[in-house]
């Protein structure tokens, strides 16, 4: 009986298709399942719950009501501008306007803001890099000397050997390129951190570009309300004087005692007092001053000007979606989605790494012979395939580490949105407050002033003593001063509230 002989070769030939499709069948399923094993759901933002108005807007909104917050997540240049909004415009004080242009231009904090912006800039195009071949030109020259008594001697000929050893000139000048495959996406998602962080730290300018404008601002009308003060301050000090004058005039008339002109004296040296205090004050703003604007102390002055400066209108419904502009919640959300892109890098990293690397040139052992290249180039071409095995746990330890960073971040971001709700409803509280304070005080300033003149007149007159003058005169000089700090305070308030909505009411 004949046996058919069996053809291991014809056998597999013919079962070639199915056993390469059950092969990529299989290969595909354990990579889709090693994949969905190590990525993560990638990045979500936070919800945080936002009013549907303002509780402190004047009127008042109706009840607040809960929905949900989705922070703009575009690119800067669509949604965050590179400049702040010229806010303090608003105001219509052009020493204002050219103190604030002096700040965005000259402060030192604004250039070292920008100088990140840039470090960060170029840290995005670091990561991109890594997406790309490396390709360096590495010109070669050496020579060796191989020992003539090694264990397998240099062959002369003849069956004679080389006892004196050899020596060898070589040149190489290969081009070599070496390139990783992003298989994964693992470099993708760096360069998507490092864009998110680069987004975040163009917010951080614009936070820097509040806060010194703001600043800047506050100092400013913190001036204006001292220089309000002291002419209040000063005009009670003439009063005082002429005060002094009619109580020593009725002394050597022999109409009032001793008594009156001691406490006229003490009076006017009391306001001469507190007139020095407000000028000292004014003095420390004024440094400040100089410093939001980038100028040295000593070569800074704002002249004194006690008017009124106007206080603008403030729009009577803000929107909450207002607060999406403001910088430093926009910062941490980008950080945010930064810690998120690093997590899928780190889970990632626990996939295989596929590179390429490979080089090409001339060698010759004679310089002369190196332009000769069809004749004596080289080439090397080769593949890896690096799978992580065992390394102590590391990679898992590091994407647990990211994962924890980026829950931290998470909750930062909420209570970040938690008080900028507070902060807008605090400044909203105190302009409001103080308008309706301000009235009132007012009130409380021209009945006072009409009593220290009922009360000097009747003085003058010998129905009163000096007692009820002073008393009167120092209700007046409170109510006054209480009305120009409280001008001061409005502006101060309007600050607030700028900054708490991240630039603008607009």
């Amino acid at each position: 009986m004949k046996h058919r002989r069996y053809d291991s070769a014809r056998h597999f030939r013919g079962q070639k298709p199915y056993v390469g499709r059950l092969a990529v069948l299989i290969l595909g399923g354990l990579t889709s399942l090693l994949i969905g094993c190590v990525r993560g759901p990638g990045y979500q933002r936070p919800d945080v719950a936002v009013p549907a108005a303002w509780k402190n807007a004047s009127p008042p909104s109706p009840t607040p009501v809960a929905q949900p917050l989705t922070p703009t997540v575009a690119p800067v240049a669509a949604d965050q501008p590179a400049s702040l909004p010229a806010w303090w415009e608003v105001f219509a004080d052009p020493e204002l306007n050219k103190l604030e242009e002096q700040a965005l231009a000259a402060s030192p904090t604004m250039r070292a803001a920008a100088a990140r912006v840039e470090e960060a800039r170029a840290s995005v195009r670091i990561a991109n890099s890594y997406r790309l071949p490396d390709i360096t030109l590495d010109p070669q020259a050496y020579r060796t000397r191989l020992s003539g008594l090694r264990p397998i001697p240099f062959a002369l000929g003849d069956g004679a050997t080389n006892r004196r050893g050899v020596v060898q000139t070589q040149y190489y000048v290969p081009l070599n390129v070496s390139y990783e495959a992003d298989v994964w996406g693992r470099l993708r998602g760096d360069v998507r951190a490092a864009r998110a962080d680069a987004q975040a730290v163009e917010a951080d300018l614009r936070v820097v570009q509040l806060t010194l404008t703001t600043d800047a601002a506050t100092y400013y009308f913190g001036l204006r309300a001292l220089d309000a003060d002291a002419a209040v301050l000063d005009t009670t000090r003439q009063d005082r004087q002429r005060s002094l004058l009619l109580t020593q005039a009725r002394f050597k008339a022999g109409v009032d005692n001793e008594i009156a002109v001691r406490r006229a004296e003490s009076e006017l040296a009391l306001v001469e007092a507190t007139l020095l205090d407000v000028q000292r004050q004014r003095a420390g703003l004024e440094n400040a001053l100089s410093t939001a604007v980038g100028q040295p102390a000593s070569a800074f002055t704002v002249a004194p000007r006690p008017g009124v400066v106007a206080v603008p209108v403030v729009p009577l419904t803000l929107p909450a979606a207002l607060l999406t502009r403001r910088p430093d919640l926009y910062r941490a959300e980008r950080q945010l989605a930064a810690a998120g892109a690093r997590g899928d890098v780190a889970r990632l990293a626990r996939l295989p790494a596929v590179s390429f690397n490979g080089s090409i040139g001339p060698q010759s052992a004679e310089l002369a012979d190196l332009p000769k290249v069809s004749a004596n180039y080289t080439y090397y071409l080769g593949g890896m395939v690096s799978i992580p095995i065992f390394n102590g746990g590391r990679n898992r330890a590091t994407q647990q580490v990211v994962e924890a960073r980026y829950q931290a971040l998470a909750a930062d971001y909420q209570q970040r949105a938690l008080v900028a709700f507070q902060e807008v409803e605090t400044a909203l509280a105190d302009v409001r407050f103080s308008q309706q304070q301000l009235a009132a005080q007012e009130r409380a300033q021209r009945a006072s002033r009409l009593a220290v003149r009922l009360t000097l007149e009747r003085y003058r007159t010998g129905l009163t003593s000096y007692f009820e003058v002073v008393d009167a005169n120092r209700t007046n000089l409170e109510a006054a001063r209480l009305v120009a700090q409280n001008r001061g305070e409005q502006l101060r308030y309007l600050v607030q509230l700028v900054r708490a909505l991240g630039g603008s009411w607009q």
